[in-house]
C-alpha cells in the first residue's frame, strides 16, 4: 500500500482517500487496512442499495447465528452488479455480456428513477471500465443516461471523496459504531448436521 501511495504522490500529487477492490473481492483484513491507512471511504460492498453506510465487523457463529460487531468509521459507497458496465457489456466467453445497449440503458434509468423517487439521499454509484464503456456505441448510451439524470432537479454529480466528506451519519449508524468488537469465525461443531454425519 505504501508503494501505491508513493506512486500516486509522485505522478498525481495526491494521496488516495478511498478504495474500490478489484472485482469487489474483500478479505477479513481489508477494512482494518483501510482504517489504518486513514481512508475516508470504500466502494466495494453491497450490504445496502443506493445509500451510503458504515460496514460492520461480524463474528460468524455456526450454532447461534452471526453476531454484529461495531461499524467502521469508513463510509461505504455501495456498489451493484446492476450498475457495473462489465457484466452487461463485456464479452468474457462464459457470461451473457454484449447486451443490447437499449436494454442496459433502460435498466440504468430505472435504477436511477427508483433512487430519485424513493430513496432519501439516494446514491447512484456506477462502476465503469474504460475498455468497456469506452466503445463508441457504449459512450453514446452513457451520454443518453447522463442527459436523463441531468433532467432531474437536485441531482449532484460528485466523486466518492466528495460524498464521503459531506456525509452526515444518522443515529442508527452512530449507534452501530459503539458496539463491542467481535470478529472471526467460530469453529464448526462436530455435530453441525452436515450430510453423512
Amino acid at each position: 500500500m505504501d508503494l501505491a501511495f508513493a506512486c500516486y504522490k509522485r505522478h498525481f500529487g495526491i494521496r488516495p482517500v478511498g478504495y474500490r477492490s478489484p472485482y469487489w473481492d474483500y478479505s477479513e483484513n481489508t477494512l482494518d487496512l483501510l482504517e489504518d491507512a486513514g481512508f475516508l471511504y470504500d466502494s466495494s460492498l453491497m450490504a445496502r442499495d443506493l445509500v451510503p453506510y458504515h460496514p460492520q465487523r461480524w463474528q460468524v457463529n455456526w450454532e447461534t447465528g452471526n453476531i454484529a460487531g461495531p461499524a467502521s468509521a469508513i463510509l461505504e459507497i455501495p456498489v451493484s452488479w446492476y450498475l457495473d458496465d462489465f457484466p452487461a457489456l463485456a464479452y468474457t466467453g462464459n457470461q451473457e455480456g454484449m447486451s443490447d445497449t437499449d436494454g442496459v440503458l433502460r435498466r440504468w434509468k430505472d435504477i436511477f428513477t427508483y433512487a430519485y423517487h424513493h430513496q432519501e439521499n439516494g446514491l447512484y454509484a456506477m462502476a465503469l471500465h474504460p475498455q468497456i464503456i469506452g466503445h463508441g456505441h457504449h459512450m453514446m448510451m452513457l451520454s443518453r443516461l447522463i442527459e436523463h439524470i441531468k433532467g432531474h432537479d437536485g441531482v449532484w454529480f460528485a466523486t466518492c471523496e466528495e460524498i464521503a466528506r459531506v456525509w452526515v451519519d444518522d443515529e442508527e449508524d452512530r449507534q452501530k459504531m459503539l458496539r463491542p468488537d467481535v470478529r472471526g469465525v467460530a469453529p464448526i461443531p462436530d455435530d453441525y448436521g452436515w450430510p453423512g454425519k
